[in-house]
C-alpha cells in the first residue's frame, strides 16, 4: 500500500469535491452474462466449484485490475493498494446468522477457492462479524442473494472517510439466460462511472472464461459445493 501524492493527483479536485458530501458513494446495478459459467458446472455435475467461489474471484480478478477499485482511505488520506482481498458473509453450519469472513486473493482460482473454504470452515469454528484483518481497508465487501432477481440494491455504510471498501452483491442467475444481476457500490471520491463500466466489463469476461480459469484442464480439483453459502446453478 502506498500514500498517493496529493499535490501530483490528477484526481485531486474530484476527490476533495466528492469527498465533502454526506454520501459520496457511487451506486449501480447491472445484469452481466453468467451463462457460460452454469453451463460449465453443468458439465461438471456434482463434481463442481461453488457458484459463489466462481463470482467472487471473478468480482476479485476484475475489482483488482482497475487501479481506482484498490483506491481507499488510510489514516484519512488517500492511497492505492497494490492488491485487495474478500470478505464476504457466509451462514456458518448450524446457524441461521451470518458471520463475515476474509480471503486472501491469489489470480490462481484453485488458491483462492482453497482461502474461501479456509475462511469458511474458520467461520463454521468460530462465527464472528469481526475476523481478524477485518479492519482493514484493503478488501472489498462481497454477499450474494441466490433468491432475487433485484433490480437496485444498496448497503450499509459508516463515515466515508473510514469506511472506503467497495460493495459488490450478486443476485440471482437467470438458468435460462444466464443473466445475473450485480450491484456496485463505491466512494465516487475515487470512482467514476467509467470505471465502473470497466469492472463490469472485466467481470463478464472473467465469467465467460469459467471452462479455462475453474476447469480441470488447468489441474484446479474443483470440491464440490457444501449445501450453504452457495449459489444454486442447474
Amino acid at each position: 500500500m502506498n500514500y498517493i501524492a496529493i499535490g501530483d493527483w490528477p484526481r485531486r479536485e474530484h476527490f476533495a469535491f466528492f469527498q465533502e458530501r454526506r454520501n459520496p458513494c457511487l451506486c449501480i446495478t447491472a445484469r452481466v452474462d453468467a451463462g457460460g459459467l452454469l453451463a460449465f458446472r453443468k458439465r461438471l455435475g456434482r463434481n463442481r466449484p461453488r457458484f459463489t467461489d466462481c463470482v467472487y474471484y471473478a468480482v476479485m480478478k476484475a475489482a483488482n485490475a482497475i487501479p481506482e477499485f484498490r483506491m481507499r482511505l488510510v489514516d484519512r488520506q488517500p492511497a492505492l493498494f497494490e492488491r485487495v482481498d474478500a470478505a464476504f458473509t457466509y451462514v456458518p453450519k448450524g446457524r441461521e446468522l451470518h458471520a463475515n469472513c476474509l480471503a486472501a486473493y491469489d489470480e490462481a482460482f484453485p488458491v483462492f477457492m482453497k482461502n474461501v473454504q479456509e475462511a469458511r470452515e474458520e467461520a463454521d469454528a468460530r462465527p464472528t462479524l469481526t475476523p481478524p484483518g477485518g479492519e482493514s481497508q484493503g478488501l472489498v465487501y462481497l454477499s450474494c442473494l441466490p433468491d432475487i432477481d433485484f433490480t437496485s440494491a444498496s448497503n450499509p455504510w459508516g463515515d466515508p472517510w473510514t469506511d472506503t471498501v467497495p460493495r459488490v452483491l450478486a443476485g440471482k442467475a437467470d438458468p435460462a439466460s444466464g443473466m445475473m444481476p450485480v450491484s456496485v457500490e463505491a466512494l465516487h471520491s475515487f470512482v467514476d462511472g467509467r470505471h465502473a463500466a470497466a469492472f463490469f466489463k472485466g467481470l463478464s469476461m472473467v465469467l465467460a472464461e469459467a471452462f479455462s480459469f475453474a476447469g480441470a484442464e488447468k489441474g484446479g480439483r474443483p470440491s464440490p459445493e457444501g449445501p450453504r453459502g452457495a449459489l444454486t446453478g442447474p
